[in-house]
């Protein structure tokens, strides 16, 4: 199907701005959680950090084009509430909604990184479960709202962008902890 078979160009501006929207975040994710677990060294922390601000915002920024192609979209007919208030949306509004709440949490978790040292660490890390809620509902969203993702496309989908979060999220959780120097020689009694 192209724009030439009489699809509306803002709906195939839509449909492909949303799935690269949800790698991007889905990329954004893996790395947060391979840099959780320490997986990729410690030496390239701060790299991989800033890596992994830029792959939101630049997430963030073509989700932003995913709602501007709806918000023109002829067929669908969505104002700004739809895209801006979960569960407003006229057409599928409970798979609308989550992609609406997983966008305004993908925001949330990316302003985060300025307000770091205002929440503290512990904070800004305690934010950062929201963002397996954020990838659950982006892809709920994918699933339910994607007209590419029918048939076995979802199920596809759903294996490659989940997999690794899976298994990511059960290493951070079963990998043992590495333990600072300092603290571990003051738990020693060696320091």
């Amino acid at each position: 199907m192209s724009a030439a078979a009489g699809l509306p160009l803002a709906w195939l501006v839509a449909r492909a701005a949303g799935l690269v929207a949800f790698g991007l975040l889905t990329l954004s994710v893996w790395l947060g959680l391979a840099m959780s677990t320490k997986l990729l060294g410690t030496k390239r922390q701060k790299p991989l950090l800033e890596w992994h601000r830029t792959i939101v915002w630049a997430a963030l920024s073509v989700l932003g084009l995913h709602l501007g192609a709806v918000l023109l979209d002829p067929v669908l007919h969505f104002g700004l509430p739809a895209v801006l208030v979960p569960f407003a949306a006229p057409w599928k509004p409970v798979a609308v909604g989550a992609g609406v709440v997983a966008g305004w949490l993908s925001l949330v978790l990316a302003v985060s990184f300025r307000l770091r040292k205002r929440i503290g660490q512990k904070g800004w890390r305690r934010l950062h479960y929201a963002s397996f809620g954020a990838f659950a509902l982006a892809l709920g969203h994918a699933l339910f709202t994607g007209t590419d993702l029918q048939g076995v496309g979802g199920p596809v989908l759903a294996a490659v962008a989940a997999g690794p979060v899976v298994w990511l999220g059960l290493a951070r959780i079963l990998l043992p902890r590495r333990v600072p120097a300092r603290a571990a020689a003051a738990a020693t009694g060696t320091a």
